[in-house]
């Protein structure tokens, strides 16, 4: 069967007929144009179509029943256990038992793809795929993977699995299989598009749009495992503000809880004695506050007896049931009563994939050996078709709860699983646990772009890695003084700060992070704040700290495409696909990437001057980057032009990574470093037409929803070489005075000071 395919086509593939209405996934559940392919007749091939050319075709598909479990707890009391692990206390109970609850089936479809294309998406994992050809990835929540059951295709499609279970996802020879632990049918969304932004827009027409974080969340964010005590807190922002370092927000990671009751939303009153004092004097300086939260909470602690007496808790007795309504509407509630009272302006929803069997020994297990281990653990807890969905429908209780409370404060949610449609409920999604090598570094690059190629437009990571060393660390966090560290805490510094290598990785990944759509530091073993790296006058602090000062002068911009991303559906961190996708160099290319229209980043992934204990390396400060073809480009710090269609050779010594702008680009900056994103430059680049519109609100609250905002549409004609600041949009307040700077293709530079009115103004830069 031939199909020609519109812009979104829905495929269901059942084995009796029967049709089911789409999953938890699927928002917007409009009637798209259909196929019904049932077990046995021709629709089991079913050849796409596109303006006469073939896309792909679906080949096969495959049924087989699978029986649904819950887990019980045997003679209805329940044996629980407590233990120390690496990701937290956990209880488990040891008297539980399997109960059938219905039937489903296992499945597998297959498609035939071209030979020369390329697959991406597919959400985040571990080792660094950037295209999906020849691989065989097991799609399942965990510590460092979150899996979003969507692919793009270089040939202009993109396919959405309308599915919350456990999947694999294999190609090879020509044909792609995807298996389903558990499904009641196999649904699918075929979208295609001239460009892969119009793919994205078709995965958040069916997903939802994403919402827009408060303009903080676009600033510097500092974390570390952890801040003990509101006296640490108060002084390490005071530290800040005495080094005129800007943040904007300071993270308080786990046990904020009195001791032995883990994941209690009532702090430890002896250590955080007037939570609403230390918010307020974090507010008082423009810092936002930030705290972690946990699904999970020990027998004996207050919101653990509530929740077992309002029966919602899995059979764990510890965590909470997230799909449960009453659940999540009483965890808010916990919230509620101390941390929203007490001020926190953000949650770290953490350990949001709940049981992470695999988390320990110290050897990694084979991918099939941790994909069974994991299936087994989460599909006794939950319902194996929507056993990879625990941490979207937890997003969605606090982000429903907390914004029909109030509407003072946007919800940020920073947490390390997800799935579709997650974007909708004012989420950032990290890549957990990460050991700090110069591999793992590389891996991340790519990491970010596929998730971002799957539709999630805000993630982010540990700067500088969660595990920095290996031995030392684990046994300080194990208590045993000969223990052997496990296989993902494999860090290469044990002497973190004080080893010159990792200042040198930690300087490059804060480089890399800098140009990430969330900056974000964070780790254990050794602390993160600028001042650990060294001293003003020396090279890495300077570096580090002119980079934290860089954001902020982008923060105009960021904002701005944080607009686009809700109201366009756009894509901040853009794998060259995005734009490039006609220059074959860009295929494989994952060390390169944009941020948003105008910025190339070239992160340095190789160490240079120093390896682990201050090993001397000595190799030349030199970096190799690709032009993409379709564009000019010009070198950020010396504004030297380069025609793109290129690889060139550029200095990168450790002050400064190579970026480079596209030529007609417009630039709104804060040269001044302000944390409240007014812009007072445009800079713009001469060789190609452009247009940017330039975004701007109160930063806080959902006013700009109601027409609270100021949109200023700015355009470069390049032919005539002038620049045209359009009328304002809206109701805010907007930037009266700009100093523009035009930069030429000769290396020249003309500057030009313009008073703006919020009427058309237009300016000749000839």
């Amino acid at each position: 069967m031939r199909r020609e395919a519109g812009f979104i086509t829905r495929v269901v593939c059942t084995p009796d007929g029967v049709k089911r209405e789409p999953g938890m996934c699927i928002v917007n559940k409009e009637t798209y144009p259909e196929v019904l392919c049932i077990q046995g007749q021709e629709t089991e091939r079913l050849t796409f179509e596109k303006d006469g050319k073939e896309l792909l075709s679906q080949v096969g598909y495959a049924f087989e029943t699978r029986e649904i479990f819950k887990y019980e707890i045997e003679g209805g009391k329940a044996k629980i256990v407590t233990r120390k692990t690496i990701d937290g206390e956990r209880s488990f109970v040891e008297n539980a038992s399997t109960v059938k609850t219905g039937e489903a089936f296992s499945a597998a479809i297959t498609f035939e793809i071209t030979s020369d294309e390329a697959i991406y998406g597919l959400g985040q994992q571990e080792n660094g795929v950037f295209n999906y050809r020849n691989v065989k990835e097991y799609l399942y929540q965990n510590n460092m993977k979150i899996p979003m059951p969507v692919l793009l295709s270089s040939k202009g499609y993109a396919i959405l699995f309308d599915a919350g279970c456990l999947m694999t996802y294999e190609e090879k020879d020509n044909r792609m299989t995807v298996t389903f632990d558990a499904v009641d049918q196999i649904a699918y969304y075929l979208i295609t598009g001239a460009n892969f932004d119009e793919l994205i827009h078709g995965i958040r027409t069916l997903t939802g749009k994403a919402v827009m974080l408060p303009r903080w969340a676009f600033g510097y964010v500092q974390s570390k495992e952890r801040y003990v005590s509101q006296e640490d807190i108060l002084q390490t922002a005071g530290e800040f503000q005495k080094r005129e370092i800007p943040v904007s927000c300071l993270v308080l990671d786990w046990q904020s809880w009195e001791s032995g009751k883990w994941g209690n939303k009532i702090v430890d009153k002896e250590r955080f004695p007037d939570l609403k004092g230390m918010t307020d004097a974090l507010h008082a300086e423009d810092i936002a506050f930030m705290i972690s939260i946990w699904p999970n909470m020990n027998k004996g602690c207050e919101n653990n007896q509530e929740m077992m007496e309002a029966g919602t808790l899995l059979a764990n007795l510890s965590t909470y049931d997230a799909f449960n309504e009453k659940g999540r509407d009483l965890y808010w509630k916990q919230c509620e009563r101390e941390l929203v009272a007490g001020g926190c302006d953000a949650w770290w929803c953490d350990s949001t994939e709940p049981f992470t069997p695999d988390w320990n020994g110290l050897e990694k297990r084979a991918e099939e050996d941790r994909y069974e281990l994991a299936k087994e653990n989460l599909t006794r807890y939950f319902d194996a078709r929507i056993a990879n969905n625990y941490a979207l429908a937890h997003a969605k209780g606090i982000y429903e709860n907390q914004t029909a409370a109030s509407r003072e404060k946007r919800v940020v949610n920073l947490t390390r699983s997800g799935s579709l449609s997650i974007q909708q409920y004012g989420v950032v999604l990290w890549s957990g646990d990460i050991m700090a090598t110069w591999e793992v570094f590389r891996q991340q690059v790519a990491e970010g772009q596929s998730m971002c190629m799957a539709g999630i437009p805000y993630w982010t990571l540990d700067i500088g890695a969660f595990f920095t060393g290996h031995t030392q660390g684990y046994r300080r966090m194990s208590g045993n003084p000969n223990a052997e560290s496990p296989w993902f805490w494999r860090g290469l510094f044990e002497r973190g700060t004080a080893d010159q290598g990792y200042r040198e990785l930690y300087t490059r990944w804060l480089q890399f992070g800098t140009y990430l759509p969330v900056m974000r530091s964070h780790g254990t073993d050794t602390p993160r704040e600028p001042w650990n790296f060294g001293e003003k006058g020396t090279v890495y602090y300077d570096t580090i700290v002119n980079y934290i000062q860089k954001r902020y002068q982008m923060l105009p911009y960021t904002y701005s495409l944080a607009r686009k991303v809700e109201t366009e559906d756009y894509t901040i961190l853009r794998s060259l696909m995005f734009d490039f996708a006609a220059d074959a160099n860009v295929k494989e290319l994952s060390g390169e990437f944009l941020y948003g229209p105008s910025y190339l980043v070239c992160p340095v992934t190789e160490a240079m001057e120093y390896g682990p204990e201050d090993t001397y390396l000595g190799k030349p400060q030199t970096w190799t980057v690709y032009l993409p073809k379709g564009a000019d480009w010009y070198q950020e710090n010396t504004k030297m032009y380069f025609q793109g269609g290129q690889y060139v050779t550029v200095d990168a010594p450790i002050s400064w990574q190579p970026v480079f702008v596209r030529a007609g680009a417009i630039l709104p900056l804060s040269m001044a470093g302000e944390k409240s994103g007014t812009a007072d430059t445009l800079e713009v680049y001469e060789g190609a037409d452009g247009a940017f519109a330039c975004y701007f609100d109160n930063g806080k609250d959902y006013a700009y929803q109601d027409g609270e905002y100021a949109a200023v549409p700015v355009r470069y004609d390049d032919g005539k070489k002038e620049l045209v600041i359009g009328a304002a949009e809206g109701k805010y307040s907007y930037p009266t005075h700009y100093l523009v700077k035009f930069f030429r293709k000769d290396g020249s530079e003309k500057t030009v000071e313009v008073d703006y009115e919020g009427r058309e103004v237009t300016l000749s830069l000839n």
